[in-house]
């Protein structure tokens, strides 16, 4: 499944001078300041940094769940009016409805949207096909693994049909083997739609083995501190030399703050 992403010059999605704060005892507590952040068409970025710095918050203002209070969001040059018709956010927890099967969690989006139920009930029986879910399509979220769960909430979450996927931290609550396989079924599900996605993450090897670069934030108020391009051949392969090295890169931004030296 060797694939490199696919890239623009121009920028997809643009967050010029992003600034937020949130009123906490009487006071401003700024999380955002003045932050910038591209994503081209068809690329997977990821954000990390120190918990608490507002990568949610983030997530919540691309989304248009959080409005903020200074800067410009730009989709394809203009300004993004309507992001609910573009952006489709898949939350660190599932959010599965228990009184609907796995099937009937996945076709959510399009119920809402008014489209063809039952072309959209095709659509995701492919793809429990495609996330190794065949068969436990009419079981409802408690029979279900945490792992399984995860790909009803990512089938969902593509069924959406929109351009820009946002992940938060979505394999965070998952051990290592399956969270490694989760990371193959998000990118051939990104390999076959060519979403724009943008994934918020705790875990530098998770950056490194799906992200094209990485973003790493500063303590709140938040910036950006450093840019990682991961030049690096799917699949990736965490003891390689290239990909050692770039952790170490990694490590030393999110610790350059903290510590006072890179």
């Amino acid at each position: 499944m060797q694939q490199t992403a696919q890239t623009h010059a121009e920028a997809y999605l643009k967050l010029c001078r992003i600034s937020k704060s949130f009123a906490h005892n009487g006071l401003l507590l700024p999380v955002l300041d003045r932050l910038d952040l591209e994503v081209r068409t068809g690329e997977l970025v990821a954000l990390i940094g120190p918990s608490g710095c507002g990568k949610t918050t983030l997530l919540h203002i691309i989304s248009g769940i959080t409005p903020y209070d200074a800067g410009t969001i730009l989709l394809n040059g203009r300004d993004l009016i309507d992001p609910h018709r573009h952006v489709a956010y898949m939350q660190q927890k599932d959010l599965l409805l228990p009184w609907r099967t796995a099937l009937g969690n996945t076709l959510l989006g399009p119920e809402i949207a008014g489209e063809d139920l039952k072309r959209a009930e095709d659509e995701a029986l492919q793809l429990f096909q495609e996330f190794g879910l065949a068969g436990f399509e009419h079981l409802y979220p408690a029979q279900l693994s945490s792992g399984m769960r995860q790909r009803v909430a990512l089938i969902r979450t593509i069924l959406c049909h929109r351009e820009i996927l946002l992940l938060d931290e979505p394999f965070s609550a998952l051990d290592a083997l399956t969270r490694s396989q989760l990371h193959q079924w998000l990118l051939h599900a990104w390999q076959r739609f060519r979403h724009t996605i943008i994934f918020v993450t705790h875990d530098v090897e998770e950056a490194l083995v799906l992200a094209d670069r990485v973003y790493v934030l500063t303590e709140r108020p938040t910036n950006v501190k450093a840019i990682v391009d991961v030049p690096l051949p799917r699949p990736r392969q965490s003891t390689l030399p290239e990909f050692v090295q770039l952790k170490a890169t990694l490590l030393r931004w999110l610790h350059v703050e903290r510590d006072g030296f890179l």
